[in-house]
């Protein structure tokens, strides 16, 4: 199923779509956090791994989704 454009949603949709945003950001820079102490508690007792560095993969899903959510909020604002 193809995504719409954010032009061609309803404010409704849009609406939604950025609660759901706000929800999945607030997640994803929770695990993120979470992460990053257990990283830190990992390299202080076993030194470089994997999980060191995991934290640093999902930093780029984070900055998609804060980019959409400013996409969605610019689109809101130009159609008050």
């Amino acid at each position: 199923m193809a995504q719409k454009q954010i032009s061609e949603m309803t404010t409704e949709e849009l609406n939604r779509n950025l609660k759901l945003m706000r929800v999945a950001i607030a997640v994803i820079s929770a695990s993120i956090g979470v992460m990053i102490v257990s990283a830190v508690v990992s390299y202080q007792q076993k030194g470089f791994s994997v999980f060191t560095i995991l934290p640093l993969m999902f930093l780029p899903i984070l900055m998609m989704n804060i980019a959409n959510m400013r996409k969605i909020k610019t689109e809101l604002q130009s159609r008050k």
